[in-house]
């Protein structure tokens, strides 16, 4: 069978998708992506992908008469691949148009009977109804595989090539990298602040790692002035000299220095995910969204979830996440009351966030 994965989400999002196209490869079938622009790295050489889209967005210039031309060229391309089965692994209608406009015959996506638009049902003739409860992303995804799914060991599969692991040896070893002693690759931004610690406690965890351990410390960011800036704060409020890389890798160059880091730590965003699919062990700080549903996934593990508590601290394999056990948390909102901030991470002592950095490095150290 010829089958067609769409994801119209972010990063995070489209590497968590990784687990479906490894089963339905498993399955016997010849699987496609159909992605958006930018997020195309995560699937980007993945083992069990014949071929991977990118949805054509506008260019700076193109008017919208010619964009309206790149894409009907674009769905032609992928109508003539004859596909068997689409498969959107969103809600969302953007994905459901693309499956029927892909000429697939049968066409799949989680839809909930509650809140369903009669129009859908002429976009998509599979519906899957989400299980109730919590269930973690990973196997959300899973769950629209069906029959054609061969399930077993799961992991989150992102590949890395020579050319990006050299790329940041250099890098490292340009800002005095010492190999042999642990380094911890820290990403403390999210493009949503909302998810992020304060920075006080971001430069103290980096002055303990530094100062009282004698670890390695380099920083990340991604290549965005408000990400730029929000790490600089950081910065300015250590005392110690970290590494600092921020803005300067690509996706697959953040994940390349993820798998040379002893231990990944950062906060709930695409990066936190991409470490746990180089196999790195994650400290993740969680505050307003859920670990039962984008926990960093640990490979190899099997179809239950792998974060069952509501919040708090938990362990799943090598990762640690770090959330408060309060009543409200999570929310899933962007901040307390619209703030855009959130009391959980604002509170959140980082002597606790201490502890699970130093239990990962001793078992990494141990490993």
């Amino acid at each position: 069978m010829n089958i067609l994965v769409i994801k119209f989400r972010n990063i995070g999002d489209v590497l968590l998708t990784a687990p479906l196209v490894s089963a339905l490869r498993a399955g016997g079938h010849r699987v496609s992506a159909l992605v958006k622009a930018g997020t195309e790295p995560m699937l980007a050489g993945h083992p069990g992908l014949d071929e991977l889209f990118v949805y054509p967005t506008r260019q700076l210039g193109e008017s919208r008469s010619a964009l309206l031309r790149h894409e009907l060229a674009f769905f032609r391309t992928l109508r003539a691949r004859r596909f068997d089965l689409a498969i959107s692994t969103t809600e969302g209608d953007r994905g459901a148009i693309a499956a029927r406009l892909s000429g697939a015959p049968r066409r799949r996506a989680p839809i909930d009977p509650a809140k369903d638009k009669h129009w859908r049902r002429w976009l998509i003739n599979e519906p899957v109804a989400p299980r109730p409860g919590p269930r973690h992303t990973v196997l959300r995804n899973l769950d629209l595989g069906g029959a054609e799914a061969a399930i077993n060991a799961i992991s989150v599969s992102l590949t890395v090539n020579d050319a990006d692991r050299e790329a940041v040896r250099y890098l490292l070893a340009e800002g005095g990298h010492m190999p042999g002693r642990p380094l911890v690759h820290i990403h403390p931004t999210s493009r949503w602040f909302f998810k992020c610690w304060t920075d006080a406690g971001m430069a103290e965890i980096i002055d303990r790692l530094i100062g009282r351990l004698g670890v390695q410390v380099v920083l990340t960011c991604a290549p965005d002035a408000r990400e730029r800036a929000r790490l600089d704060g950081i910065l300015a409020r250590s005392r110690e000299h970290p590494i600092d890389l921020g803005g300067r890798l690509s996706l697959k160059q953040t994940a390349a220095l993820s798998a040379q880091a002893d231990v990944f730590f950062g906060v709930d965003t695409a990066p936190m995910h991409m470490a746990a699919a180089v196999g790195t062990p994650v400290v993740a700080i969680f505050g307003p969204s859920g670990a039962f549903d984008w926990g960093p996934w640990p490979n190899g593990h099997t179809a239950e979830n792998p974060y069952p508590a509501r919040s708090g601290l938990q362990q799943a394999g090598r990762h640690h996440v770090i959330q408060q056990a309060w009543g409200c948390v999570p929310c899933g909102q962007d901040g307390c009351d619209g703030s855009k901030r959130s009391d959980c991470l604002d509170r959140l002592p980082a002597s606790l966030v201490m502890a699970e950095l130093e239990a990962a490095l001793d078992q990494a150290s141990a490993a």
